[in-house]
């Protein structure tokens, strides 16, 4: 069976990172944990919703949330939707590889094909795949794993696009070899489940300006239907909900981002910067240069950002 090999998400010669939590899409990195314990995505900033995943080719891993412990033992592969009270720790002499994502680029990964749903509903459980005397599903997922750590490290053009697809075929692995169909099938008639659907055609068209009617037919619902669920579930209309993933993704990119404003605007499918720039002062009472120069004033921009948004849905 092939190996994992040790490889650096940093480009030789480049700067040392900078120290504390650092915001990223995704991250990954190869489990080395020598002589002793080792914490996974210490210097990680987690936006929001986060997922793991974690191909344990030996040792072991443990999970630790609310002050209970679960145990994962290699070779196996591990999908684990992140908790702001969850620490993963790989145990001395644990080898293996992990990535940690947000929830923009696992919507890339599940996509829009029929088992859509399914992967929807199985990326929001614990799954233990263990990969004993599987060697060649190991080889298959062990080959997802060394191509998205020679992706992460080069950050070459497309590398996101490289990685989600290789997430991709991980879900549907698991899918294949550890979910129960039917559980599946079952849950998807819960209105939460409606919404896990809305939220991923949400993930994937929100840029495309869909009406909430579209997404409806999409869903095989009315409009109406569509805005009952969302308003006794959430306490808000889809609209609402689709202006506030609009607006997340114009916060990220006034953050992080170096685009110009006229540039935000066009890649959000809004009409003109001005046509934005209103429909941003609407949703958060400033405009999105003002935010911007703000959030660059004030380190923390503890009064610029949202306390609530599309990351809050179940």
């Amino acid at each position: 069976m092939s190996r994992i090999t040790s490889r650096s998400t940093r480009k030789p010669g480049s700067p040392e990172p900078a120290k504390g939590p650092q915001p990223v899409p995704f991250h990954a990195e190869v489990i080395q944990s020598g002589l002793q314990d080792k914490v996974l995505g210490g210097l990680v900033d987690l936006h929001a919703r986060s997922w793991w995943v974690i191909l344990l080719e030996s040792g072991q891993l443990v999970s630790t949330r609310d002050g209970k412990s679960t145990s994962f033992a290699g070779p196996a592969l591990i999908w684990l939707p992140w908790d702001r009270n969850q620490r993963i720790r790989a145990r001395a002499g644990t080898v293996g590889g992990h990535l940690v994502m947000g929830e923009t680029s696992l919507a890339n990964a599940i996509g829009v094909k029929p088992e859509a749903v399914d992967l929807r509903v199985l990326s929001e459980r614990v799954v233990h795949l263990p990969l004993e005397e599987r060697d060649s599903l190991y080889r298959d997922i062990s080959g997802c794993f060394d191509l998205i750590l020679r992706e992460a490290a080069g950050r070459a053009s497309g590398s996101a696009t490289v990685i989600e697809a290789q997430v991709r075929v991980i879900l549907v692995m698991l899918w294949r070899y550890a979910a129960r169909p039917d559980d599946l099938r079952q849950a998807g008639a819960r209105p939460s489940l409606i919404l896990q659907q809305f939220r991923q055609a949400l993930e994937t068209h929100f840029r495309d300006r869909w009406s909430v009617a579209r997404y409806a037919e999409t869903l095989n619902m009315s409009a109406d239907r569509l805005h009952d669920i969302c308003h006794r579930t959430l306490g808000k209309a889809p609209l609402r909900l689709i202006h506030e993933r609009l607006g997340y993704e114009a916060q990220v990119l006034l953050e992080r981002s170096s685009m110009t404003l006229d540039q935000i605007a066009e890649f959000l499918g809004f009409r003109s910067a001005a046509q934005f720039s209103n429909f941003f002062k609407a949703i958060y009472g400033v405009r999105p240069g003002a935010w911007r120069r703000t959030l660059r004033d004030n380190e923390k921009g503890a009064d610029t950002r949202p306390t609530q948004s599309y990351a809050d849905w179940p």
